[in-house]
């Protein structure tokens, strides 16, 4: 089994209650931060890097933007020598890319230099990784959709007013503890075959949606059997690194908001997916068993320091035609089933047979005779539900009972140079108005990252500066930086300026 080498950091490291190493720094993401430098000591020079990321776009881009952004991701590619898979659609960029360790970094931030918003993304970097697993060439293509579940433009559910909240690595894992939470794994039920996390028995219940496919998640999320095993829950989702994850909470978030028979407890999802847990407890693996299968030349990934003979043992895997434990996917063998044709597990001694005859191949859910559910929800409809309640929940306190309302004294800021300071954002929003600002700071280093909570005097404020923000031509500026100003959702923090000392500037943090 083959293992890679993570990027080495100054990582803080700690022992949990249940006495395994785990690796703090790795479950951070680095947003708004500098990317972890190169140690050469664990990256010879006769080995490369990998790069695995996705950024949404929201609103989308044009289909001008969307021709220009294709144009320009290549371009940077190219000058940087990257090679890899990418897919660019209106609503965002999805890319596995490999190259040479700092032009892989040069990369992240040429795109940061293109565009504000890939300061946002969290870039996940593996160094060490052998030269026979890079890829050959450089592939972008422009399509309609990231992942595939049919959500594209009028029937995609937005991110930021119904997106699930993000939990890190660590804090993820003590989410799994919760016997009031159930876990859905959002990936193909071939990806989970070799692999899934298995909560405490006395935590988190584990739901496989038994999917052969992204588009199938919709329909599955709409059947009554999962409304009930939902009905009450905290609800946590996993995916491979974390794009999955994005639309399928933001979509169970929209249907709860406009079905009157669907009530939870919190949607939530790991940030960064199997790859950054997995990165985090290398040592035990956590709670997760088995293999992460991916879609790179590794095939497969897991935790570094773990033996290699209990993750085997943790997988119940087996051969499509023999029927003996295999824990590997190998070659190009499909599912001859009709409208199926995903991955199958074939041993190395049936694999001649298996090439011989390849309509004997099925896999498991076919072999089983499982029908997936076939009664898709109305997305456009719910979308027009739930864009209505949105336009009036902010405004009108009876509206949307389910919804999520807002504060209409204070909003969030995003975006902001690392040079802002209280009075030069009280300036742009306008100083009359401004009672405080709370500078928020990252995890891990106490750190400044470009965002802040203010505190405004009346309603009426608040409602002026969301208006002069959203105007396309000039918008609100700090240091001559176009910030983003949003509407704030109520949640258990209404205190956060109680005894507040302003700071005229953002914290520093420490290295």
């Amino acid at each position: 089994m083959l293992h890679f080498t993570s990027t080495k950091t100054s990582a803080t490291t700690h022992i949990n209650m249940d006495n395994e190493l785990i690796i703090t720094e790795n479950a951070r993401p680095v947003c708004h931060k500098a990317l972890p430098t190169l140690d050469p000591s664990i990256c010879p020079k006769s080995t490369g890097s990998i790069l695995l990321f996705y950024q949404y776009i929201e609103p989308e881009w044009t289909k001008a933007q969307h021709k220009s952004a294709l144009k320009k991701v290549i371009e940077i590619g190219t000058k940087f020598n990257i090679t890899g898979r990418g897919r660019v659609a209106r609503e965002g960029l999805n890319c596995t890319l490999t190259g040479k360790p700092n032009d892989l970094r040069s990369f992240c931030y040429g795109l940061r230099e293109w565009d504000d918003v890939f300061n946002e993304t969290d870039f996940k970097i593996t160094d060490g990784v052998p030269l026979d697993k890079m890829f050959k060439s450089l592939s972008i293509r422009k399509t309609n959709e990231l992942v595939a579940y049919g959500l594209v433009g009028e029937k995609a559910p937005s991110l930021k007013q119904f997106g699930g909240t993000h939990l890190e690595a660590d804090e993820y894992h003590e989410a799994m503890k919760d016997p009031e939470a159930v876990i859905i794994d959002v990936r193909n039920a071939y990806e989970s075959a070799i692999g899934h996390f298995q909560p405490p028995e006395t935590g988190a219940k584990l739901i496989d949606p038994k999917m052969r496919n992204s588009i199938e998640f919709p329909k599955w999320l709409n059947s009554e059997e999962t409304k009930k095993q939902l009905e009450g829950k905290k609800v946590l989702m996993y995916c491979t690194g974390g794009i999955r994850c994005e639309r399928a909470t933001a979509l169970l978030n929209q249907m709860t908001a406009v079905s009157d028979d669907l009530n939870l407890k919190g949607v939530y999802h790991c940030r960064g997916g199997i790859e950054r847990y997995v990165k985090t407890y290398q040592e035990g693996g956590g709670y997760w068993k088995g293999k992460n299968y991916l879609f790179d030349r590794r095939m497969e990934q897991t935790p570094q320091i773990k033996d290699s003979e209990k993750v085997e043992n943790e997988i119940d895997s087996k051969c499509c035609l023999c029927r003996a434990k295999w824990t590997v996917y190998r070659g190009q063998f499909k599912c001859h089933s009709t409208l199926c044709g995903v991955p199958v597990i074939v041993c190395d001694s049936c694999a001649r047979i298996a090439t011989a005859k390849p309509h004997s191949l099925k896999c498991e859910l076919c072999q089983t005779g499982y029908r997936a559910p076939t009664e898709a929800p109305d997305l456009i409809e719910m979308k027009r539900k739930a864009d209505k309640m949105l336009s009036s929940t902010c405004t009108n306190s009876d509206a949307g009972k389910k919804m999520k309302s807002c504060y209409n004294d204070r909003i969030f800021l995003s975006r902001l140079p690392l040079t802002a300071t209280f009075t030069k954002v009280k300036e742009a929003l306008g100083p009359e108005g401004v009672v405080n600002l709370k500078w928020l700071t990252d995890k891990s280093n106490g750190g400044f990252y470009g965002s802040a909570i203010v505190l405004l005097s009346t309603p009426e404020t608040t409602q002026n500066i969301i208006q002069k923000a959203s105007a396309k031509s000039a918008g609100i500026k700090v240091d001559r930086k176009k910030i983003k100003v949003k509407e704030l959702f109520v949640k258990d923090d209404q205190g956060m300026f109680h005894g507040l000392e302003q700071k005229e500037f953002p914290p520093i943090g420490t290295c």
